[in-house]
């Protein structure tokens, strides 16, 4: 039996390295295993060129790989439309608060035929020297006002009224009314209510009137008097209106400048008063002395109420 038996040809190789061997082959397959894995890449695969949206990568991409590449642009064109969005707001609202041309209105539905130009260049003027108050809600409408009076002195208050047109801003200019007005020679003087003198008058004409006597010379180019005497004079009339007292007509007595003489209606006597004392406390003097004499029924030639606390009068 021996005779015809294979004889088993011992390995030259250790049994224990035939056996490392078996295991170097099974590490070798799970670490080309787990290669593959990490890297995610297989033959054909189109992940890499789709972002560049070439037209043979599409084709051969698959429906996954199409469905995450429509996700990723979806995502892109929505940020990109959400900062268009917030770019045309944010400059919406520019456009609507920034002022770059300018419209006036008048109070009193007061229509000019000329010098509207003047007062829309005066504010542009104002707007140039301070750019940053173009804005709407950072227009300081004080400086404006007084820096459009100042070179308008009929102008009372400026007002932003707002939103006109695409950059256009409307402002609200409201002129001074006249009380009193003012001849001398060839030129016309108004003042108001506040005392203040101004040339342009657009109202009726005052009813009452300055006569100067003085006798004081005026040159041209210079004041006809101190803001302090108009400033007087115009509140005397304004506060005798509020009283129910109609000055007609307001006189400078000769050699002086400091007093005055007011003709009141159906007074057929002066009143004089002097531009050193309060104007309210000497109107409300003139108010308790024409009542006085009016129940009385007398009729001096004069009130004087220059003196503090004291009435002089002639009969």
């Amino acid at each position: 039996m021996s005779l015809f038996s294979r004889k088993k040809t011992p390995s030259s190789l250790p049994r224990r390295r035939i056996a490392g061997g078996v295991d170097d082959r099974h590490d070798e397959r799970e670490r080309q295993a787990a290669s593959y894995r990490r890297g995610r890449t297989r033959a054909g695969s189109t992940g890499h060129t789709l972002r560049t949206a070439q037209q043979h990568a599409l084709n051969a991409a698959t429906p996954r790989e199409k469905v995450h590449h429509l996700t990723r642009l979806r995502h892109k064109l929505s940020t990109l439309l959400g900062g268009l969005l917030v770019t045309i707001i944010v400059l919406g609202i520019f456009l609507q608060q920034f002022t770059a041309n300018v419209q006036t209105s008048f109070a009193d539905n007061v229509s000019l035929t000329s010098g509207e130009q003047e007062y829309v260049q005066t504010i542009q003027q104002y707007l140039s020297q301070h750019p940053l108050e173009r804005l709407r809600f950072n227009l300081n409408m004080h400086d404006l006002t007084a820096f459009v009076a100042s070179e308008h002195p009929e102008v009372a208050t400026v007002k932003q009224v707002g939103y006109a047109a695409p950059v256009t801003t409307e402002f609200h200019v409201t002129l001074r009314k006249p009380v009193v007005s003012w001849q001398v020679q060839d030129k016309l003087y108004y003042v108001d209510a506040q005392g203040v003198s101004f040339t342009r008058n657009v109202y009726a004409a005052p009813g009452v009137t300055i006569v100067d006597s003085s006798g004081v010379e005026h040159t041209s180019g210079t004041a006809i008097a101190s803001a302090r005497f108009l400033n007087f004079v115009g509140r005397v009339v304004a506060l005798a209106q509020q009283n129910s007292i109609n000055v007609q007509q307001v006189r400078i007595p000769t050699g002086t400048s400091r007093q005055v003489e007011l003709v009141v209606e159906g007074r057929a006597y002066p009143i004089i008063m002097s531009i050193d004392r309060s104007v309210g406390e000497q109107v409300e003097d003139m108010v308790r002395t024409l009542d006085f004499f009016g129940r009385q029924g007398r009729a001096p030639k004069y009130i004087d109420l220059r003196v503090k606390g004291k009435v002089f009068y002639r009969e």
